[in-house]
């Protein structure tokens, strides 16, 4: 037993290891302000980041917080919003989508804020993100958390949209605060106006007081006069408190804060409670014991340990790891110093052949593993390693009088961790006559994964996160060429494809300062198998909190080739060349079919459908199935986006059997109900029916049983339906699909008793002539939040025009379903 470590030299590692320093070679960090440092939890899988380091308390945490929050439905409890999707106020005034969910429970601090007369008590967790106005002009923001806010600090706060002067802003933006009269005065006391409203005005004074998010917005919508009021609550006092409660948050993507009530900006508060000092961080990160941490650390700093129960312990009985990663590291310089023998002459002229001189391959530590059987196994042992070690590390392997070298007669590639520890190796062999495959790598072992290493990241990190990106290519000697070319920022997988754990490792890098954003460039080879690669890479990229492209050389030169033939220019402009991985993807799947005809691109445009359909950003979904109807020369953006609302709603189905039940579209199943009357109950329905348009149907299926109807001759046609009417639906429903659902709803049963069946079939009749104008105005509300009002103010009032028409519209529509 190797004995208990001294606290004195514990003391002494952590002195001597700054927790910066050493989370810095595992995670990016920036700067947070107060001192503080922040970057993405290295513990579990996170799109902002959370992730706190306080050097001078030698501390970190991963936090989480409570409080009210400003919503698109108005203010709401935290709690009540937990384990749902909602869209609050970002930190640049748009509305977004955000998860709110359980943090456990949390020992809260009070603060308590002032502004115009009034107080306010806010309880969050000592490490809460805020942000308070900093700067000559109050003009900047900084981040604090709720333990270093001081008095006299004024809250961020943030409104929507953008400052609207002289422009008449719609009932529907007033409606979601934006405020009234001259504006709210700011910081520094100068009044800005965020929008005007005049109360008189035809169009606003019957506008529904209970509307308003903000209680001063809807008084000052119905006062005579206006007043200013200022924008920041003021801190007054943070205390400690008695309260130790379960607490809730959102993980905003956009922007990474929102607001709470009364328009307080606040950060992300999300985290996994993960929290120590260095040592502690050790431990988690390389799954190292107390002990075997310590070591870790002390080997880092030079600190010789002793302990206490035997006196001075050689390395050699340190912890596990650190033996292997010792091995390692010796093996790694064996392998070097052979790279220079006689017999490694045809490992020479492999680099030489692809453009690597002698210093290129001691700057990334290319070797070559002898012939021998023996040759490493030998050299480790001569240097006190047992051949149990050799063989757990994967240097060595059982043979039949003992361990034997893995690797013989190849090229070795030393694999480093990003703190630069020699972890595993990849080998090539060099003629083909040789025996075994064409590369062998490590096996797993406790320190080598292959899914979760990247070759490269060690010289890659810094650039990685100095650029805010990161390009993935296939092998070893691509690394080694963009690094020389120019692209510093090449990394690759060893011996398994790019999956969810690499990307892991990239996130703790790719952080831009204002966004913790990068981008991620694949490069692939341009023929058939590169394609597919690139396809495979797809499925992984909405993991990433990035932009993913795909670049490909079309003549099928890897990195490497292209260096040689072209040089690093060719290189580099590849790199740059780049274009977004699901244009990528889309355009290579239509790429197979021929779009001269309609049969053609029908097909084409079923084959990409599955992938839009697949990105989950609504928007980016919308535009890039208006990119593929381009692509295809349908010119019609409806059908293409039906066909792949059709895609989605099956992949969901799908994933609904995998998982849970989810509820259906209410929509869908309105529109359900009033085609299994059409279908049992014609003469209910009447001629309003018959003249309702296929599109007014979300689903294909529901517009092509309508199309059916009509084909038919109109529920005007059908009688009092009957066994007839069906099988008249059945001769005109040419499609299986058709057919299946005529069948269906002719058997299914309809909603409401026999009595009440006029009074059903008029509400659900009217309801569905009602929903293509909410999807109506749901569209022209979007293009309505996408427009800045000052620049595009012609753009801003025709749809504010086409707007209330379509609440006329509705109100009419609905008007008919009360009146029914």
């Amino acid at each position: 037993m190797a004995g208990r470590i001294r606290d004195v030299d514990i003391a002494l590692v952590r002195e001597r290891s700054p927790i910066a320093d050493v989370i810095g070679e595992h995670i990016q960090l920036r700067n947070a302000g107060g001192g503080n440092l922040k970057g993405l939890c290295p513990f579990h899988d996170e799109k902002s980041p959370s992730f706190n380091v306080t050097p001078e308390r030698g501390m970190f945490y991963c936090l989480a917080a409570e409080t009210r929050v400003m919503t698109w439905e108005g203010v709401r409890p935290i709690a009540e919003l937990a384990g749902g999707t909602h869209r609050v106020l970002a930190s640049d005034g748009t509305w977004v989508d955000a998860p709110f969910e359980s943090f456990g429970v949390q020992p809260l601090m009070r603060v308590v804020l002032r502004r115009d007369g009034q107080r306010k008590e806010i309880f969050a967790t000592p490490e809460h993100r805020w942000f308070v106005r900093s700067g000559p002009e109050q003009e900047q923001r900084a981040e604090v958390v709720t333990r270093d806010l001081k008095r006299g600090h004024r809250l961020v706060s943030v409104f929507p949209g953008t400052r609207v002067e002289g422009t008449r802003p719609s009932p529907f933006g007033a409606a979601h605060g934006i405020t009234l009269g001259g504006g709210a005065r700011a910081a520094t006391g100068s009044g800005g106006s965020t929008a005007t409203l005049d109360v008189k005005d035809d169009q606003l004074h019957d506008w529904p007081e209970d509307r308003f998010l903000l209680d001063e917005h809807r008084l000052g919508f119905t006062a005579t006069t206006m007043a200013f009021a200022r924008r920041d609550w003021v801190v007054q006092s943070v205390e400690e408190s008695d309260r130790v409660e379960e607490v809730f948050c959102a993980t905003v993507d956009h922007g990474h804060a929102f607001a709470l009530e009364d328009n307080i900006l606040t950060g992300n508060c999300f985290g996994c409670t993960e929290g120590g000092d260095v040592i502690t961080f050790v431990e988690k990160i390389e799954h190292l014991s107390f002990s075997e941490a310590v070591e870790r650390l002390a080997q880092r700093a030079g600190v010789q340990l002793q302990y206490e129960q035997g006196g001075y312990v050689p390395k050699r009985d340190h912890g596990e790891r650190a033996r292997l990663v010792e091995a390692h590291r010796a093996a790694a310089e064996f392998y070097a110093d052979r790279l220079l023998g006689p017999d490694a002459a045809a490992g020479r002229r492999f680099l030489s052949e692809r453009g690597f001189e002698r210093a290129d391959a001691e700057t990334f530590g290319v070797g070559y593993a002898p012939a021998e059987w023996e040759s490493l196994v030998r050299h480790l042992m001569g240097r006190g390693f047992s051949a149990d070690e050799l063989v757990k590390g994967g240097l060595a392997k059982e043979g039949r009088r003992g361990p034997i070298d893995r690797f013989r007669g190849r090229l070795i590639w030393p694999i480093r961790d990003a703190t630069g520890d020699v972890i595993g190796f990849g080998a090539r062999k060099l003629l083909d006559s040789d025996d075994g495959p064409k590369y062998l790598n490590t096996p797993d072992s406790p320190l080598y994964k292959k899914s979760q290493v990247l070759y490269g990241i060690d010289l890659a990190k810094r650039e990685i996160s100095k650029r805010s990106q990161a390009v993935i290519v296939e092998g070893y000697t691509d690394v080694m060429a963009c690094h020389l070319a120019g692209v510093p920022t090449a990394v690759a997988t060893c011996g398994t494809s790019f999956g969810e754990e690499h990307i892991k490792i990239l996130r703790r890098f790719l952080l831009d300062q204002a966004e913790f954003r990068g981008e991620v460039i694949f490069t692939f080879d341009g023929d058939a198998a590169g394609q597919k690669a690139a396809l495979r890479a797809f499925a992984d990229e909405q993991k990433f909190v990035t932009q993913t492209y795909v670049a490909v050389q079309g003549d099928g030169l890897d990195p490497c080739e292209l260096r040689v033939k072209q040089g690093d220019a060719a290189v580099r402009d590849l790199i740059a060349s780049r274009e977004p991985l699901f244009q990528f993807a889309i355009r290579s799947t239509i790429s197979r079919y021929d779009l001269r005809s309609n049969e053609g691109k029908i097909a084409a445009l079923d084959a990409a459908a599955p992938i839009v359909a697949g990105i989950k950003d609504v928007g980016l979904r919308k535009r890039y199935a208006i990119d593929l109807d381009r692509w295809l020369g349908f010119m019609d953006e409806r059908f293409v986006m039906q066909r792949i609302s059709e895609v989605s709603g099956a992949q969901q189905g799908r994933g609904r059997r995998v998982a849970r039940a989810a509820p259906v579209d209410p929509s869908v199943r309105v529109e359900g109900e009033l085609l299994k009357l059409a279908v049992q109950r014609p003469a209910l329905l009447g001629p309003r029916f018959d003249a309702l348009d296929a599109q007014a149907f979300t689903t294909v299926e529901h517009a092509a049983l309508h199309k059916v109807i009509t084909a038919a001759g109109g529920v005007a046609a059908a009688g009092h339906g009957g066994r007839e009417w069906v099988d008249r639906l059945l001769e005109h429903a040419h499609e299986e699909g058709a057919r299946a659902l005529v069948t269906r709803f002719a058997v299914e049963a309809i909603q409401t008793d026999a009595h009440t069946e006029e009074r059903y079939a008029r509400d659900i009749m009217a309801a569905v002539e009602a929903m293509p104008v909410d999807r109506a105005i749901a569209q022209v509300k979007s293009r309505i939040q996408r427009l800045n009002p000052v620049e595009e103010q012609q753009e801003y009032n025709k749809l504010f025009g086409e707007l209330v028409a379509l609440e006329q519209q509705r109100r009419v529509l609905r008007d008919r379903l009360a009146g029914s």
